[in-house]
C-alpha cells in the first residue's frame, strides 16, 4: 500500500502544482517557440475508444508510438515496442517458429503456441482481431502508429481479451506519397522497404507496400545451416474510397517465409531413463553446447515456414445522427516449423515438427452516436470463427520400438516405449459478442463513462494420436476422441476522470476481463482428457495525464487487478506412464498490482529526453497443482513473466552539422529486473536484472527526403534468456531462447 499512498501524493502535488500556476504554459512559451510546430507534429492522435482523439485525452492507460518514432528507433515489428512500455514483456516464438507475437502486460500473458490456446493479450491490425499471430505482416511501412492499451478489453474491441491489446494501425492513403529503405547489416542481413501512395482520381487512393528481407542466421550449426536466419516477403495493397456518406477501406496483404527454425539453446542436460534407453539401444545422447552462439539440429527438423493471406473491409456510413461502421475480415494462414532438442545432428533423441493453419473469419458492426449533445454511444455486435489444424509429429528416441523388437523385447513393452507419435489436432472456435460503451459529461470538467459486454464462446476439439512405429493409439483404446464446450461472460466496465484544467486529466476506472476455458491438447493418458476453466480478471486502476507547458508530458497510474482461475502452462511428469505432461492448470487466485510512470520531457530545441517505469507487485494467493498424482501447494511460486521493475530511457541530441545536413544521435536503454521464464520456478528457467543498449545517428543528407541511419542494437552485446523449458526431470535437458547478439546497421532512406 505505501507504493499508492507515494502514487496519490505525486499526482496531488503535480496536479497542484500546474493549478496553482495557470500562468506556467505563458512562462514557458519563449522556450518552445522554436520547438512548437515540432511538438504539435509528434503529438500522436489514437483511436482507443473507437474515435480519434488525443492520447493525452484518453482516460486508460495507453502507450502509443507513431510512425515517425518507430522509424527514428530502428524498430522492425511490434516486438520491439516492449523496449519503451512499463511492464510490458514479449517472449520469442517457441517451438521453432520466429513469426509468434506472445505479449505479457502487467504480468498477464500466454506464450503457448499450440491451437487450443488463445491470447491474453490480443493483437489486433487495423481493428481486426488476429487469433494466430504467425502470419501477422507488423514490418512493412505506412504503419502508422502502434497502440499498447494496459488492462482488459471488450465494451470497445471486437475481440474480448483480459490482459491488454495492441494495436497497430495502418495509415490510410488519401494522397501523394513514396518512402522506400535499404537497410545492411550484421550476418550478412539485407532488407529492401518500400511504400507508395497516389491518388487515382478525386476520391479514390491506393497504397502499395513491399518488403524482402534475407540474412544468415546468428546461431551456427556446423553439419547445416545456421538458425535465426531472414528470409522474409511481405506485401500490402490498399485502396480507399471517400466520397460523403461513404468511406470504404480495402486491404488485402500477405506474407512469405522461408527460414530456418528459431534459435535455441540447451542449457544442461542430466542422463534419465528416456536418455538410457536412447543411448543403450541407439547411441549416446546428448551433450549441451559450450555456447548459446552454437548448436546442432537434425536438417529436417530445422524449418520455419509460414505463408499468409488476409482481406479486411472497412465500411464507414455517416447516417446524420450517427455513423455506422463495418469491419469484415478473412485471414489465413499456413506454418510449418520444427526444432531440435537434443542439440545434435547425429541422432533423433528429442524434437519435433509442427504443420499448422488456421482459416478466420470475423465481422463487426459499431453504431456510434451523440448523447444528449453530452457524450458519445457506442453500440457494437461482433461475430468471430475459426478453423484451425494443428499436425505435430513427436521425435523420442527415434528408432527405439525396431530395436526393442529386434533385441526380443515383448511387444506391448517396446509399445509402451514408443515415443514417436503423430498427433492431428482440430479445434473449431465460434464467438459472439454484443458491446456498448457510453460516455457523459456531468460538467465540463466530470465525464462518466460506462461500457459492458456479454460474450458467448464455443470450442470444439478432435484429436487423434498414433505411436508411429507400433502403429497403436497413444491412448490404449482410443485413437481419437471429441470434446466440446462453451462459455459465456458479462463484463462491465465504469470509469470518472477529471479534467483539472486543460493539460491536466485525471482518471479512476473498474473493469472486468474474461478468457474462455479450453482443452488439455496434450494428454498422455485417458485421465488427461478434459478442459480447463475460464479465467477472470477484476481491474482498478487511477491515473493522470498532465502536459506542463507543451515541453514536459507526464503520465502516471496504478492499478490493483485481481485474478481468478488464472490460465497456467505446466510441466511435469504423469504417474501413471512416465511421460512427461504439459497442461494448463487453473491458479485458483492471484493479485497483481502496481506503478507505471511514462515521461518526455523536451529540454531544449536540440535535445529531448523520455523514459518510462514500472512496478509490479505479483503474487499467488492461493495456488494447488497436482505434481506426481499429489495436490501440492505452490502458492510461494513467482508468476512468470512478471518482473518487479522495468524502465527505459532515451536521450536524442539533433543539431545542424551544415546548411544541408541535419543529425539526430539517440541512445536507448531498457532495463528488466529478475524475470522468471517459466511457472516451475526452475532454477535455469530465470533471467537476471539487465539493461540492453541502443545507440544510433541519423543524417539528413542533401538530396531532398535523403537519409542516413547507422545503428548498433544491443551495444554491450548483453545475452540475456527470454524463454524456454525444463524438461530435466523427463528428457533430461533444459532449453532456453535467448535475445540476439549485438547488431550494426546502416539505413539509406526517402521519404518525400
Amino acid at each position: 500500500m505505501k507504493y499508492y499512498r507515494q502514487f496519490a501524493r505525486i499526482s496531488v502535488a503535480l496536479a497542484a502544482l500546474v493549478a496553482a500556476h495557470p500562468l506556467l504554459a505563458q512562462e514557458q512559451a519563449p522556450a518552445a517557440e522554436d520547438t512548437a510546430s515540432e511538438a504539435e507534429s509528434t503529438e500522436i492522435v489514437v483511436t482507443a475508444r473507437r474515435r480519434e482523439e488525443k492520447l493525452q485525452d484518453v482516460p486508460i492507460a495507453i502507450t502509443a508510438i507513431g510512425g515517425a518514432q518507430l522509424d527514428s528507433r530502428g524498430f522492425d515489428g511490434v516486438t520491439d515496442v516492449g523496449q519503451v512500455a512499463p511492464n510490458l514483456q514479449f517472449t520469442p516464438g517457441q517451438g521453432g517458429n520466429s513469426g509468434g507475437v506472445s505479449a505479457f502486460i502487467r504480468g498477464v500473458g500466454e506464450n503457448d503456441f499450440i491451437i487450443t490456446s488463445d491470447p491474453a493479450v490480443a493483437l489486433y491490425i487495423d481493428g481486426v482481431y488476429v487469433a494466430r499471430s504467425f502470419g501477422a505482416t507488423t514490418e512493412l511501412l505506412g504503419i502508422d502508429r502502434i497502440e499498447v492499451l494496459r488492462g482488459p478489453q471488450g465494451s470497445l474491441f471486437g475481440k474480448n481479451t483480459i490482459g491488454g491489446a495492441i494495436s497497430v494501425v495502418s495509415r490510410v492513403p488519401t494522397g501523394d506519397r513514396i518512402e522506400g529503405d535499404i537497410r545492411y547489416g550484421s550476418f550478412n542481413d539485407f532488407r529492401l522497404r518500400a511504400n507508395v501512395e497516389a491518388g487515382l482520381s478525386d476520391n479514390l487512393s491506393i497504397g502499395v507496400a513491399a518488403l524482402g528481407e534475407w540474412g544468415e542466421g546468428w546461431q551456427k550449426v556446423p553439419s547445416g545451416k545456421n538458425l535465426g536466419n531472414r528470409n522474409v516477403q511481405a506485401g500490402r495493397l490498399t485502396l480507399h474510397y471517400d466520397a460523403s456518406p461513404i468511406d470504404a477501406v480495402l486491404t488485402v496483404d500477405g506474407l512469405r517465409r522461408r527460414q530456418n527454425s528459431t534459435p535455441h539453446s540447451m542449457l544442461s542436460f542430466t542422463p534419465t531413463f528416456f536418455s538410457g534407453l536412447q543411448s543403450g539401444f541407439i547411441a549416446p545422447c546428448c551433450t549441451a553446447p559450450g555456447s548459446i552462439n552454437r548448436t546442432d539440429t537434425t536438417d529436417f527438423l530445422n524449418r520455419d515456414d509460414t505463408d499468409s493471406a488476409n482481406a479486411t473491409l472497412t465500411l464507414s456510413a455517416d447516417l446524420g445522427a450517427g455513423t455506422l461502421k463495418s469491419i469484415s475480415a478473412y485471414r489465413w494462414v499456413h506454418a510449418i516449423f520444427g526444432r531440435d532438442g537434443d542439440a545434435s545432428a547425429a541422432v533423433n533423441y528429442a524434437g519435433d515438427i509442427h504443420d499448422e493453419s488456421a482459416r478466420q473469419i470475423s465481422q463487426e458492426l459499431q453504431y456510434a452516436t451523440s448523447l444528449f449533445d453530452r457524450g458519445t454511444l457506442l453500440l457494437g455486435a461482433y461475430y468471430f470463427r475459426e478453423k484451425s489444424r494443428d499436425d505435430t509429429t513427436l521425435y523420442v528416441a527415434d528408432g527405439l520400438y525396431p530395436r526393442l523388437i529386434a533385441a526380443g523385447f515383448d511387444p506391448a513393452l517396446a509399445t509402451a516405449l514408443d515415443f514417436n507419435i503423430d498427433f492431428a489436432n482440430r479445434q473449431k472456435t465460434t464467438n459472439y459478442a454484443l458491446f456498448g460503451n457510453a460516455t457523459f459529461d456531468v460538467t465540463d470538467a466530470l465525464t462518466l463513462e460506462l461500457g459492458a459486454r456479454y460474450t458467448w464462446e464455443k470450442k470444439v476439439w478432435n484429436q487423434a494420436a498414433m505411436r508411429i512405429y507400433s502403429q497403436q493409439p497413444l491412448l490404449a483404446g482410443m485413437p481419437s476422441y471429441r470434446l466440446s464446450e462453451d462459455w459465456k461472460a458479462f463484463t462491465p466496465r465504469a470509469s470518472l476522470s477529471y479534467k483539472f484544467s486543460p493539460d491536466i486529466l485525471g482518471y479512476v476506472s473498474w473493469s472486468r476481463g474474461f478468457r474462455s476455458g479450453g482443452f488439455n491438447g496434450r494428454p498422455t493418458s485417458v485421465e488427461e482428457i478434459g478442459s480447463y476453466d475460464p479465467e477472470y480478471l477484476t481491474a482498478y486502476e487511477a491515473g493522470l495525464k498532465t502536459t506542463l507547458g507543451g515541453l514536459v508530458t507526464l503520465n502516471l497510474s496504478a492499478f490493483r487487478n485481481d485474478y481468478k482461475d488464472q490460465q497456467l502452462l505446466i510441466s511435469t511428469v504423469s504417474p501413471n506412464t512416465g511421460l512427461i505432461v504439459v497442461r494448463t492448470d487453473n491458479a485458483g487466485k492471484s493479485r497483481i498490482q502496481g506503478i507505471e510512470l511514462e515521461a518526455d520531457v523536451r529540454v531544449s530545441r536540440e535535445l529531448r529526453l523520455s523514459g518510462s517505469f514500472g512496478y509490479l507487485d505479483a503474487k499467488y494467493l492461493r495456488y494447488t497443482s497436482v505434481i506426481g498424482g499429489v495436490p501440492t501447494d505452490v502458492s510461494f511460486r513467482n508468476p512468470k513473466q512478471a518482473p518487479d521493475l522495468t524502465a527505459s530511457g532515451s536521450i536524442v541530441y539533433s543539431t545542424a552539422l551544415s546548411g544541408s545536413v541535419d543529425a539526430s544521435f539517440r541512445l536507448d536503454a531498457a532495463y528488466r529486473s529478475l524475470t522468471w521464464i517459466d511457472v516451475e520456478n526452475s532454477p535455469l528457467m530465470r533471467a537476471p536484472d539487465h539493461a540492453i543498449l541502443n545507440a544510433s545517428a541519423e543524417f539528413t543528407l542533401p538530396a531532398k527526403g535523403l537519409s542516413l541511419r547507422l545503428a548498433v542494437d544491443n551495444l554491450t552485446d548483453k545475452r540475456v534468456l527470454t524463454a524456454g523449458y525444463d524438461a530435466s526431470t523427463s528428457f533430461g535437458f533444459v532449453e532456453g531462447y535467448f535475445n540476439e547478439p549485438r547488431r550494426y546497421w546502416a539505413t539509406l532512406s526517402f521519404r518525400r
